[in-house]
């Protein structure tokens, strides 16, 4: 099925709680709202305190640092992800999930907001159309956040196709790559690509810092005349269901058990939507 959309939620769990939130995330959240109509598929990663330590990774104001988990819900099929209808949807099972008290409680989400789908590509060695690069198994993903200079979207984007997108092919782990747009009108100067890895993000990370240094040389990073600015740059590795024996660290436990916490909705509607 062709995506059309994309909800990103970067969400900040105590440490202590790895396995329990991923086994309730896993066996009880995640079908409920990839049974509803406008969704295609649900997708859960993870980013480590080594993940998070990785050279390169840029994890500023606007995604409050880096959070350790990420999902990503895909939209696509007959019903439009922004539609009234949508909306009730998620309204109505939210509704429900808080009613029976399955609602997570221990942590919240930090940065969430809703993109469509307006490009995607793949590395020359994968031959497969342009509606079948979000389906692509991956390892890990990369999450790059930008905001657009003086020239708006158009001359940010630009930059990207004619600077980017070619020499990050370079790196033999990424696969491919999901250009997205905000669907709020407070966030049109926002431009998010998502990189597709086929080895560890993290690895995928490096090589970008890497090849960035080298783009420094003759002035193709960072972007001529502020055209794009990188705000947030962070790897999540894919989160495999019923495997949690990942090392999330309790140095790194973002909430104090003495503070109020708020249910985790992984993908709240936007501003002014039901």
């Amino acid at each position: 099925m062709k995506i059309t959309g994309l909800a990103l939620a970067l969400l900040d769990i105590p440490a202590r709680y790895t396995q329990e939130y991923n086994r309730w995330y896993d066996l009880d959240h995640l079908p409920e709202h990839v049974a509803k109509a406008d969704v295609v598929a649900g997708r859960r990663y993870v980013a480590t305190p080594v993940t998070r330590a990785t050279p390169g990774t840029l994890a500023g104001e606007l995604t409050h640092g880096q959070p350790p988990y990420a999902t990503m819900y895909l939209f696509g099929g007959p019903l439009d992800f922004m539609s009234e209808q949508a909306f009730a949807g998620w309204r109505d099972t939210d509704r429900a999930i808080t009613r029976a008290g399955r609602f997570w409680i221990q942590g919240r989400p930090v940065f969430t907001s809703w993109w469509r789908l307006t490009a995607a590509h793949t590395r020359p060695s994968i031959d497969v159309s342009a509606d079948a690069v979000p389906h692509l198994a991956h390892q890990g993903v990369v999450v790059s956040i930008g905001r657009a200079g003086p020239g708006g979207r158009p001359a940010a984007l630009d930059w990207w196709e004619r600077t980017q997108r070619d020499d990050l092919y370079e790196l033999p782990g990424l696969l491919g790559t999901l250009q997205l747009e905000p669907v709020e009108t407070g966030e049109q100067d926002l431009v998010l690509h998502v990189l597709l890895c086929a080895q560890p993000a993290a690895e995928v990370l490096a090589g970008l810092t890497a090849v960035r240094d080298r783009q420094r040389l003759t002035g193709r990073f960072p972007a001529h005349g502020g055209a794009h600015e990188t705000l947030a740059l962070l790897a999540y590795e894919r989160i495999i269901p019923l495997q949690y024996d990942f090392d999330m660290g309790e140095a790194t436990d973002p909430t104090d058990p003495t503070e109020p916490v708020e249910p985790v909705d992984p993908a709240p509607r936007p501003e002014g939507r039901p």
